[in-house]
C-alpha cells in the first residue's frame, strides 16, 4: 500500500507539472491519482491505528440501530460524482472508455446523493441484543441468536476491513417479517459463496474498528452473563 500510496502521488505530481502544457490530461491525471492516494492513505492509517495495544475489554450499546455513516456515504457520492464528471468531461484525449467509466462514476454518485436526499439511503442498520445481532436490509431484518455463532474473525473485502461470522445453521436466523425468509437465505448464501461465510459485517460504513467490533461480539459468543450488558436501560426522568 505504500508503493501505491507513493507511485499515486508522483502521478500527481507529474500531473501538476503539466497543468500550463497539456491542462486536459493533467487535470484528469491528478483527480484519478489524486484519489488513488486518498484511497491509499485512508488504508495506511486503518492498518496503522490497529498495531495500537487494545482494551482488555469492549462493549457495545445494546439496543439501538446502528446506522452507516451518512457522513461517509455522502462523502463517497460526491467523489464519486466529481470524480466521474472529470473523467467525462477531460477524458476525451484518453479514449471513450476513459470518458465511459466517468459517466458511470458520475451516474452513479449522484444516484446515491439523491438516494440519501429522499431518504432511501443508507437502508442497512445494525442492532446488537442480548438476544444476538439484528441485520437490518431494506423490506425486512434478521437476527443471529448468539448461540448460532460458530465463529467470527476480521478480514478484509476490497481491502476494506470486515467482520465474518460463521453460523452453525444458517437456517435459524429469524427473520421479520417471517415472508421475507427466502430472500434472507439467499443473501447469506451469496456472502458465504463470495466471502467465505454468511453473516459479513462491513465495520468501515459503520465507522466502527474491526478488531475492537470483533473483540467485543467473541465475548458476548463466549461469556452468555455479558449479553446483559446489551439490554436497553431507560434513563428517570
Amino acid at each position: 500500500m505504500w508503493g501505491m500510496f507513493a507511485g499515486s502521488m508522483a502521478f500527481v505530481i507529474c500531473g501538476l507539472l503539466l497543468l500550463r502544457s497539456n491542462f486536459t490530461v493533467a487535470i484528469v491525471t491528478i483527480a484519478f491519482f489524486g484519489s488513488c492516494a486518498v484511497v491509499a492513505a485512508v488504508d495506511l492509517r486503518r492498518k496503522l491505528r490497529t498495531r495500537s495495544p487494545a482494551p482488555e475489554r469492549v462493549k457495545l450499546i445494546g439496543g439501538v440501530p446502528l446506522r452507516p455513516s451518512r457522513l461517509l456515504i455522502g462523502g463517497i457520492g460526491i467523489w464519486m460524482a466529481a470524480l466521474g464528471l472529470i473523467l467525462a468531461t477531460f477524458g476525451a484525449e484518453e479514449g471513450l472508455i476513459i470518458q465511459g467509466i466517468g459517466l458511470g462514476l458520475a451516474a452513479l454518485g449522484c444516484v446515491m446523493l439523491i438516494g440519501m436526499a429522499l431518504g432511501r439511503l443508507p437502508a442497512d442498520f445494525l442492532q446488537f441484543d442480548p438476544s444476538g445481532i439484528t441485520l437490518g436490509r431494506r423490506g425486512f431484518a434478521y437476527l443471529v441468536r448468539w448461540d448460532n455463532i460458530a465463529g467470527l474473525g476480521t478480514g478484509e473485502i476490497g481491502q476494506n476491513p470486515a467482520i465474518l461470522i460463521r453460523l452453525h445453521r444458517p437456517d435459524a436466523i429469524e427473520v421479520s417479517p417471517p415472508q421475507r425468509k427466502t430472500r434472507a437465505l439467499k443473501e447469506l448464501a451469496r456472502c458465504e459463496s463470495f466471502c467465505g461465510a454468511p453473516v459479513v459485517l462491513m465495520t468501515m460504513l459503520y465507522r466502527m474498528d474491526a478488531t475492537l467490533l470483533a473483540q467485543a461480539l467473541d465475548r458476548y459468543v463466549r461469556e452468555p452473563h455479558a449479553r446483559d450488558e446489551l439490554s436497553v436501560r431507560l434513563i428517570d426522568a
